[in-house]
């Protein structure tokens, strides 16, 4: 190392002659005699530079296209040379105090900045390496990491890894080793090429075996990361285009610039294949009042971030983390759109260019967690607000087991009246039809209807005191799918449906039976042409799969792989069409170039085919749990075996026409749909298992029942023998006009109770059996 520059070290290094601190001022405060600005302070656009306050980011060095703090170091050279003079004022005069340096953190730019003055200060000019360390963390620091070089030798990523191992003090002392490397650098190397690739000499061996791992860190890193899709504004104008991009929301101890340097550049875990142009970084530090959050955007890919430090600092509150009121006074910055003592900072604040790419960490703490920030971003940038949907219309069920006196009289008395379906039927078998729509007094089901503000409440009454709920709402404004994804959520989820007056007073007649919540389907009418790009990436689908389901469109519920590969999605042959099917719901997504009015929305096949399969998935789950019930009596109960069945097999056949077969309809896509839902609902499982249940069942009863049988005969044919062969044996010598009045002699008598008892026992096997049969 050059011995100016070893100089320059120990300087830096002794406590005597440079004291380092990372307070921060306030608004307004300007540097003593012997004190220097690096990367702080704030300093309103009408007052002059002041010559100690050196940041690339003052209204003063902004407007002299200033992008680092080491650049406004070369361009200050004449107050430097103030500043020189002031700390080789005589002690006579006040000097020779320490050199008191305030520094926002021992960053690249800073701890360059600072080499760069000391070695000015103590030599009178800048060392030869200065114009190419300017140069490249200029870049660095306006994100271009592009052109930060390669990972493991350029000069970003080997100082930021020597800041890990060697931190500096806690009160921003920068460690020697830090800077003794900074040094070599400065000594070397003469051309920016060389900074994006340094000479292995001037890596430490620890520093290299780091940046080697990093990779290693960084895949482990995006195992607990959300890796999503965001629509970035390209201007601050309210009807601004927007441009899709890939966003990583990242908690990590490792160095945030390290990890935007191998996120940005990450084509393999991004979906558009170029790297994660969004970042939102939560680093905690225990030893600091508060959390690190670093939000992001890629420099040199379009778009902005235009006040999103002033909306984020909105969400704070008037209250600081501590639970104390927030502060009002003097701006920060000139373009600071609120007046908190202590925003969020954006770089957006230092300019009239209102550069906007980068959001850092409150100054005083924030109360917001790491979840609740990026819930907040996901919202904010949410690629389901730019989706048109021009109509929609959805139904909300739940079915419930019926617990009053017989529905017909009791609905009727509540102003519901009968309805049928039948007009609906196109589509579906006769036998069907006949059974499910209600048009036929003997329908296996009856729909009853009343409307309600606006909405239709339905009660579709099935055999096994099974009713299903279902509520019709139209929606002909239009809306984007993110607000209505969040409105079927809040009606799913919430008890406003039982609000509606045909419901208000039912919950006596009514026992809940399944999931807790308000099944979903909808049938959705969206513009292409007004909408953002309808693709395949996680956030798209997710807002699909929310809609679909019921669910609010939130980060947290997005749907996991499980979750997607459990749906089904089926398209017609034109792919303007899609079913989602899901556990919960479905939804029907009509894709239109034009924003054309067509067909109006209403409840048609696809709703019909929803209910159709929830009546006989939840019919299947009441069935087989009465069959439990009866097979737990037979097995508890010795005489239940001889008794007939109740009217559980006859429940079994409920919809002969649909739940034991394969086919509702003649129409191929209708029918496929079908047998999604039945696929998703599991229902050919639990058909399977009903039929198993049922056979299990009527083995055990015939094997009770043969049991009892042999007892039978086990206990009375001896006891006939023996009455028959006594009786037999005293009558032998009589004739037969004496035995028994008129007829016969003792043998005949041994028949007699023989024969008796066959009939007797036989004769109830075989009309037990009988009844037994009828009955099922």
């Amino acid at each position: 190392m050059d011995a100016k520059l070893r100089q320059v070290v120990e300087a830096l290094c002794r406590e005597g002659q440079v004291e380092w601190t990372t307070e921060k001022p306030a608004p307004g405060v300007e540097p003593g005699v012997r004190e220097l600005f690096l990367s702080v302070g704030a300093r309103g656009e009408a007052l002059p530079a002041h010559p100690r306050m050196l940041s690339w980011k003052l209204p003063q060095w902004v407007r002299r296209s200033a992008h680092s703090t080491t650049g406004v170091v070369l361009q200050a050279e004449a107050e430097l040379e103030a500043l020189a003079q002031e700390l080789r004022r005589p002690e006579s005069e006040g000097g020779l105090g320490p050199l008191l340096l305030r520094v926002h953190e021992p960053t690249l730019d800073v701890i360059a900045a600072a080499l760069l003055v000391m070695y000015r200060t103590l030599h009178g000019h800048f060392p030869p390496g200065a114009e190419a360390v300017s140069e490249y963390v200029g870049e660095w620091e306006q994100g271009h990491t592009e052109r930060a070089g390669e990972y493991e030798r350029a000069l970003g990523t080997v100082f930021y890894a020597g800041l890990r191992l060697w931190p500096s003090s806690l009160l921003g002392r920068p460690s020697r080793e830090v800077l003794e490397l900074m040094a070599c650098v400065l000594d070397t190397v003469r051309t920016s090429e060389e900074l994006r690739a340094l000479p292995e000499t001037l890596i430490p061996l620890q520093i290299s075996r780091r940046l080697k791992a990093d990779a290693l860190l960084y895949k482990a890193e995006l195992s607990r990361a959300q890796r999503v899709q965001l629509d970035i504004p390209l201007s601050e104008a309210k009807e601004a285009g927007m441009r899709r991009v890939d966003a990583l929301f990242l908690s990590s101890f490792q160095d945030v610039t390290v990890l935007k340097l191998l996120a940005r550049t990450d084509s393999e875990h991004t979906h558009y294949g170029q790297g994660f142009d969004f970042m939102a970084v939560h680093v905690p530090e225990a030893e600091k009042t508060y959390v690190r959050h670093t939000l992001s955007l890629a420099p040199e890919r379009a778009g902005t971030l235009a006040d999103l430090a002033g909306w984020l600092d909105t969400l704070e509150g008037e209250r600081l983390p501590d639970g104390s009121a927030r502060a009002r006074g003097t701006r920060r910055f000139e373009h600071q759109p609120n007046d908190y003592s202590d925003p969020w900072y954006s770089d957006g604040y230092t300019s009239a260019r209102r550069r906007s790419t980068l959001v850092a960490p409150p100054y005083s703490g924030t109360r917001l967690t790491r979840r609740e920030l990026w819930e907040a971003l996901w919202s904010r940038f949410n690629v389901g607000r730019h989706v048109h949907v021009l109509r929609a219309h959805t139904v909300y069920a739940r079915p419930f087991l019926w617990k009053g006196k017989a529905p017909h009289e009791v609905l009727l008395a509540r102003g519901f009246h009968r309805r049928s379906l039948s007009d609906q039927a196109v589509s579906f078998h006769p036998a069907v039809a006949d059974s499910f729509l209600g048009d036929s007094p003997a329908a296996d089901v009856a729909h009853y209807e009343q409307p309600a503000d606006g909405r239709t409440v339905h009660v579709s009454v099935y055999p096994n005191r099974l009713v299903v709920i279902w509520i019709e709402q139209p929606r002909m404004a239009e809306i984007s799918m993110y607000e209505l994804a969040q409105e079927q959520a809040r009606l799913a989820e919430g008890r406003a449906l039982w609000e509606l007056a045909p419901l208000r007073d039912m919950s006596p007649e009514l026992e809940p039976l399944g999931p807790e919540r308000w099944l979903v389907y909808g049938a959705y009418r969206i513009s292409r042409g007004r909408s953002s790009m309808l693709d395949d990436s996680r956030s798209m689908q997710g807002l699909f799969h929310a809609l679909a389901s019921g669910t609010a469109p939130t980060l947290e519920r997005l749907p996991s792989k499980a979750a997607a590969e459990s749906r089904r999605v089926l398209k017609d042959a034109a792919g303007e069409t899609e079913h989602w099917l899901t556990s919960t719901g479905g939804a029907r997504l009509e894709l239109l170039i034009e924003a054309e009015e067509g067909a109006p929305l209403r409840c048609d096949q696809d709703f019909l085919l929803f209910l159709l399969t929830t009546g006989q998935r939840y019919s299947a789950f009441e069935i087989s749990r009465r069959m439990a019930e009866v097979e737990q009596r037979y097995r508890t109960s010795r005489w239940q075996s001889l008794r007939p069945a109740r009217s559980v097999r006859s429940d079994v056949m409920l919809f002969t026409n649909s739940l034991w077969h394969s086919r509702v309809g003649e129409d191929p896509d209708f029918n496929a749909r079908y047998l999604a839902w039945h696929s998703l609902h599991g229902l050919q499982e639990t058909v399977g298992a009903m039929k198993d249940q049922a056979s299990e069942l009527d083995q055990y009863k015939r094997d009770q029942f043969d049991r009892m049988v042999g007892l039978l005969v086990f206990v009375f044919l001896p006891v006939s023998l023996a009455c028959g062969f006594f009786s037999g044996a005293q009558f032998q010598d009589l004739s037969p006009s004496v035995g028994i009045p008129g007829t016969t002699t003792g043998w005949f008598v041994f028949l007699g109770y023989t024969a008796a008892f066959t009939v007797l026992v036989f004769g109830t096997v075989a009309l037990a059996r009988l009844l037994s049969w009828r009955r099922r």
